[in-house]
């Protein structure tokens, strides 16, 4: 059985036309159009979903698909690649919270955080979720601890924790 990754970067698109899937018949034939490109499902979505949820206009959007390129098409875990899935409807291949890409306010609204491009960031569903609305510090570190007194072999993790932590001291 093909690992999740696998399946997500040999998905073979389906040729039907559905909203749920191609948003607009424009959107479908740009897919079509295009379908040689590696990160089409990306585009596709942030031209079609993210545009609409957002009130982006075309231009916001492509620069948002420009500055993100690299990151749309996945993340590590330590040593574990995680491809995100792009794909809407019948192009979706997977639920699964770590390859589900979500749009993330850097700022978050209720702290005075805008919808447009420049305070948006790629993460997965799982770490968005996990996020939710810590706006201070203090709730992120709460939440950080807490996860922390969760995993079943915090040993195992320590090291790579510390080294986040200090990568970010600089």
């Amino acid at each position: 059985m093909p690992t999740l990754n696998e399946q997500i970067q040999n998905r073979i698109f389906t040729t039907q036309y559905d909203d749920d899937t191609y948003y607009t018949q424009d959107l479908y034939d740009y897919l079509i159009d295009n379908i040689d490109d590696p990160d089409i499902l990306f585009k596709h979505k942030i031209l079609g979903f993210y545009k609409q949820k957002y009130k982006w206009t075309k231009e916001e959007a492509l620069e948002f698909i420009e500055n993100h390129l690299e990151k749309s098409r996945g993340y590590y875990v330590i040593d574990e690649w995680f491809s995100y899935d792009w794909g809407s409807g019948l192009n979706s291949i997977t639920k699964d919270k770590m390859h589900s890409p979500h749009l993330d306010h850097i700022i978050p609204k209720a702290e005075g955080g805008t919808d447009h491009p420049s305070n948006m960031r790629i993460r997965t569903a799982r770490l968005n979720q996990n996020k939710g609305d810590t706006n201070t510090d203090i709730e992120r570190v709460a939440t950080i601890l807490d996860m922390i007194s969760d995993l079943e072999n915090p040993k195992k993790y320590a090291e790579h924790i510390i080294q986040a932590i200090n990568e970010k001291l600089g």
